[in-house]
């Protein structure tokens, strides 16, 4: 964002210059001269407008840094509601050009929660109207931007029950403890009310992503558990705070490196053979990062690629870690060539429910360029659009899924469309962290491994 304002400042501190060098000139010049020049200038600046405005506009959008706030501190009073709204739906029905692809009717949303808008009493109920609002764009890339409370503790769905998956809270559960009731209401339940707030490009992408509530919240500092261990049945109360993810993350990344050096340990026979590399995401440092790993290993037998909690990010680098990757071009949106130095040997992709944006893009560029074999669970259809940043003038800050839909090398749109694994795999309920995906990627890399040492003995022998 600094970048895009100093460019713009520099720009027109050239053009003044120039302009007034150019009056200062002009006796000397002629007028003729100095005629021309202006005009130059003018239409210089009319090309701009014209031809760069929409690009500048989106990296306005694009580098937008939201001022991320709790709903009860939002400073914005009762009366000014259907105001902000109005800003809201004006600014969605002018860009969300998903709404037809998706057989939405904008101006029926509008009616129908302008009444609960304006019904609304306090932040509390403002929020949870247009939440529900976003909720009904069908669109992972299109949501509200708050702050929540919540603590360290996660949850994930394994069909239709759901556990615990993380608990780093002190409190009495733990993880893979099966959760049977929310603040009174069994899971189910919860979960068909709860999916109405959640934001999601389908169905069962907002259904599981309910899982992130379950320790988090825009509006609620308390969650009250009933749970069950064995035969054994209990209720916690947990504290939501304002600072409660801290180690989340982190934690999340030691299981998953932990499970995969265990299962690394168990071959002996891999040395330069086969190898895993996990990418938890697009940004510039996690990208050059990944570079460096691949170049080290690029010349192995067989690269596991882990996808599993990747959230996506930049369009950009995705692109640029996928020429390392194809086998062959590969054309959509932009034709992506494959690097001089890419992989040449057996690619394994690990995909599942976290799978996200420009990572379920990835997934989808290598599977269909035939660049790579996809072992996991679908991913929910969450990469279809361009996420740009919006505000009203009472700094209700969102996210909107902008642009046409991206689009596959057929020309089908991906908005929508889960990434289907070669090999669909289905994690055990008693088991988190994606462990049974893991395992089955390794056991397919060691199969190819030993089956090209099979071909080469027996080329051997024939040789001899």
């Amino acid at each position: 964002m600094i970048t895009f304002i100093l460019t713009h400042i520099i720009s027109a501190v050239i053009i003044i210059g120039i302009s007034i060098y150019i009056y200062i000139k002009r006796k000397r010049l002629g007028f003729v001269r100095v005629s021309i020049l202006y005009l130059l200038i003018l239409g210089g600046i009319i090309y701009i407008t014209i031809e760069k405005y929409q690009q500048y506009w989106e990296l306005y959008h694009l580098t937008m840094k939201p001022e991320k706030k709790f709903v009860m501190d939002q400073d914005i009073e009762p009366y000014e509601y259907m105001d902000d709204f109005k800003e809201i739906c004006d600014i969605i029905e002018k860009h969300y050009s998903l709404a037809e692809y998706k057989g939405i009717s904008l101006k029926s949303l509008r009616d129908k929660y302008s009444a609960m808008v304006k019904d609304a009493k306090d932040n509390r109920e403002y929020f949870l109207a247009v939440q529900q609002y976003f909720s009904e764009l069908k669109n992972s890339h299109t949501y509200l931007i708050y702050k929540k409370y919540s603590t360290m503790a996660d949850a994930e769905w394994r069909r239709d029950s759901l556990y615990v998956s993380v608990n780093l809270t002190g409190l009495s559960f733990k993880e893979r403890d099966r959760i049977l009731s929310i603040d009174g209401i069994d899971v189910l339940s919860w979960r068909d009310s709860m999916k109405n707030y959640v934001t999601g490009s389908t169905e069962n992408g907002r259904i599981i992503h309910t899982a992130d509530y379950v320790f988090s919240s825009c509006i609620d500092t308390v969650r009250n558990l009933c749970l069950c261990r064995g035969d054994s049945v209990f209720n916690v109360k947990v504290e939501l705070s304002k600072n409660g993810m801290e180690r989340i993350s982190e934690h999340n990344e030691e299981i998953r490196s932990a499970e995969t050096k265990s299962i690394m340990n168990s071959y002996k026979d891999k040395k330069e053979y086969f190898t895993l590399l996990s990418l938890s995401g697009f940004t510039d440092e996690e990208t050059e990062e990944f570079i460096q790993k691949f170049n080290k290993v690029k010349n192995y037998q067989c690269i596991i690629l882990n996808l599993l909690n990747n959230h996506g990010g930049l369009v950009r680098n995705m692109e640029k870690i996928a020429s390392l990757l194809l086998k062959q071009p590969y054309k959509a949106e932009t034709l992506i060539t494959p690097s001089e130095d890419s992989f040449k040997g057996k690619l394994y992709v690990m995909i599942g429910q976290n799978t996200f944006s420009a990572a379920e893009f990835l997934a989808s560029i290598l599977k269909e360029s035939g660049s790579a074999v996809l072992v996991g669970e679908e991913t929910t259809g969450d990469f279809g659009v361009t996420p740009l940043t919006f505000c009203t003038s009472h700094d209700t800050y969102f996210s909107l899924g902008y642009g046409k839909p991206k689009t596959t090398f057929n020309g089908n749109p991906r908005e929508g469309k889960a990434v289907e694994p070669h090999y669909r795999i289905k994690e055990n309920a008693a088991l988190s962290n994606n462990f049974n995906t893991v395992r089955t990627a390794f056991y397919l890399a060691m199969n190819e491994i030993l089956e090209a040492k099979m071909d080469s003995l027996k080329k051997k022998k024939r040789l001899e």
